[in-house]
């Protein structure tokens, strides 16, 4: 009896091309994200970018006295130029009497008289006036030299006079503020405009009504009429009046 050779089944046979790719395809890229997507989400969140931390500043205790020195000296220093202002503050008191000017008027007048072509006018004010100012100014702006004068009445109102040989309109209405016209008024022989503005009258005499000197007075103020009458009889008995200069 003859043996039958015994048959083996064929074995496929794999491609050794494809057992190298399925090897590469089953190794994890550089690239390749291994961990889990929520773990690292969570860890993200809680780390947060390490880029937008700043690293904190530390003083040493010798750096933060330097720092905190040149303040400390500003506070002293005001602290004591507060505590002499208070000392001469209270050394030196406000007077109970204000004070109050009162110019020469007669004196200035003595002066102005060498400077002017005319008399400047020096009235015998009530006592108890005082002269604000007593001066002889050019007024370069207009062409005029003028004498004036400032007095507080008794009652601390204001009356004041201007007197010059060289008037014209844009000076009177300076002197007036432009206070609009009135009327006029005759005192004491002579004939005066008036005007009246913001509670303060004008009266003024031009050179063609002066029938003393020639010269164009303007005189203003805003005291009740008592002493405004008053004024005006002081003024004109004035004008024309030469000044005399005082024995020494």
């Amino acid at each position: 009896m003859t043996d039958r050779p015994t048959e083996t089944p064929d074995t496929p046979q794999t491609d050794p091309a494809q057992t190298e790719n399925a090897e590469v395809a089953s190794r994890p890229t550089p690239t390749q994200n291994t961990a889990p997507q929520g773990d690292s989400a969570a860890q993200q969140a809680t780390d947060g970018p390490a880029e937008d931390e700043q690293p904190k500043v530390q003083l040493t205790e010798s750096q933060a006295k330097r720092l905190t020195t040149p303040m400390m000296g500003m506070i002293l220093t005001m602290a004591v130029l507060t505590g002499l202002l208070a000392v001469l503050w209270f050394m030196n008191p406000e007077p109970d009497v204000q004070f109050q000017r009162d110019e020469d008027v007669h004196e200035a007048a003595v002066w102005t008289a060498s400077a002017a072509e005319f008399a400047p006018i020096a009235p015998d004010v009530p006592e108890g006036w005082t002269a604000n100012y007593a001066r002889w100014e050019t007024r370069a702006e207009f062409g005029v030299d003028v004498w004036e004068v400032g007095y507080t009445t008794e009652a601390v109102d204001f009356i004041g006079f201007a007197q010059t040989d060289e008037a014209n309109p844009a000076w009177v209405n300076e002197e007036t503020e432009q206070a609009p016209t009135t009327g006029s008024a005759t005192i004491e022989g002579l004939q005066f405009e008036t005007r009246e503005q913001d509670g303060r009258r004008y009266y003024v005499l031009e050179a063609e009504e002066n029938s003393i000197d020639g010269t164009t007075v303007v005189v203003r103020g805003d005291a009740e009429d008592g002493e405004f009458d008053q004024a005006m009889e002081a003024i004109i008995a004035a004008i024309g009046e030469e000044i005399e200069h005082d024995e020494p």
